[in-house]
């Protein structure tokens, strides 16, 4: 456990100064935070599930991450470290979406920002030590956005 806290710790520290870089940018806040996010997540579980990961290679990847729903532990190494980098790509992609409608002078409902409030907090309570809770500014970022475009 003692790596994974390290891991958190740098990729933090990452996160801060990505943080200072997208204030500092001051356009499409709130999806190049969660493109920032999405990629130091998938860093993260690629270094910390590494062992995980190179089974699944090593094991044909073809059917690798079929749920044993966490009974079998070589299974829910493997079951974890997909579905979290599944996270790391979904967050990415959302991240995307966002920008791209930004582009076009366009911002999602507040609704989405308020859903994804809900989904963190759930997620970050089940896992206070992960990440969870810095998905907290981009949302936050998305209400806010959503409702200065509707005045």
């Amino acid at each position: 456990m003692l790596e994974a806290d390290l891991v958190r710790l740098i990729l933090g520290l990452l996160f801060l100064i990505c943080l200072l870089v997208v204030f500092y940018l001051r356009k499409r806040k709130a999806a190049r935070l969660l493109m920032v996010i999405g990629v130091l997540h998938m860093l993260g579980v690629i270094w910390v599930g590494r062992k995980p990961l190179s089974r699944i290679f090593r094991e044909g990847f073809f059917g690798q991450a079929d749920s044993a729903m966490g009974t079998v532990s070589a299974h829910a190494e493997k079951e974890l470290v997909f579905w979290s980098l599944l996270w790391g790509a979904f967050t990415f992609l959302m991240g995307q979406l966002i920008s791209s409608l930004d582009k076009e002078g366009k911002r999602p409902p507040a609704y989405i920002g308020w859903e994804l409030v809900g989904m963190i907090l759930i997620a970050a309570l089940l896992a206070p030590k992960d990440g969870f809770w810095l998905m907290l500014l981009p949302a936050f970022i998305l209400i806010k956005d959503a409702r200065t475009n509707t005045r």
